[in-house]
């Protein structure tokens, strides 16, 4: 099943999500591209999130339609989640990101995209 990430599925988290954590819109394991589940910036992004340490030197230009609130209220509920090991939510969160905006890092580096379309 191809997996997609809208707008709409973003602004959809809830209050009760946010306290207590959801693993509603991650992707299943086997949607999850390789690149994500070895490690790239969105998954650096989303351990660091995670585990609150520096972010990686990149701009966020968030796709069409995506509010910054909500897309940082999706992906901290889902981080909080225990439904799932915790290598398959840093690779699914990473991929969510990937549907949700792109990643573009600093001049030394060159812009980064996900590996499949969301």
């Amino acid at each position: 099943m191809t997996y997609t990430l809208t707008p709409e599925q973003i602004s959809s988290i809830t209050a009760p999500e946010m306290a207590f954590s959801t693993s509603r819109l991650l992707p299943a394991w086997e949607d999850i591209p390789e690149v994500f589940k070895v490690g790239n910036i969105y998954t650096e992004l989303a351990s660091a999130i995670f585990y609150g340490r520096k972010l990686p030197d990149c701009v966020v230009e968030l796709n069409d339609g995506v509010a910054p609130e909500q897309l940082n209220n999706c992906i901290r509920a889902h981080l909080q989640s225990f439904a799932v090991k915790h290598e398959h939510k840093i690779a699914g969160v990473g991929y969510m990101l990937a549907c949700a905006c792109t990643l573009k890092a600093n001049p030394v580096q060159s812009e980064v995209s996900p590996a499949s379309p969301c």
